[in-house]
């Protein structure tokens, strides 16, 4: 006798929208301004680290937003297969 099949992507749907909902604060921060005007040592040095820092939290973001939508996607497909392996299943059952 097969055994039942219980698959439910509400949780992976529930996680993923989680880490979405977190990582979306990361790009709501405010705009950095960059001082042009001092001349103080170090000050394009700290520029340029604002660029780099500003250009990897957007790939991380994308990165991360990717991924999110990754565990959706597997987590519907995983439901779908484990309902047509129920399904074929059942279909053994009958007579």
């Amino acid at each position: 006798m097969p055994k039942d099949i219980n698959s439910n992507s509400a949780v992976a749907q529930a996680v993923a929208t989680s880490i979405a909902s977190s990582v979306s604060s990361l790009n709501q921060g405010t705009t950095i301004t960059k001082d042009t005007q001092t001349t103080v040592a170090g000050n394009n040095n700290a520029q340029q680290a604002i660029t780099q820092l500003t250009t990897f939290n957007t790939s991380l973001v994308q990165a991360i937003t990717q991924a999110s939508n990754n565990i959706r996607s597997v987590a519907a497909e995983f439901e779908a297969v484990d309902q047509r392996i129920a399904q074929m299943q059942y279909n053994q059952m009958l007579p």
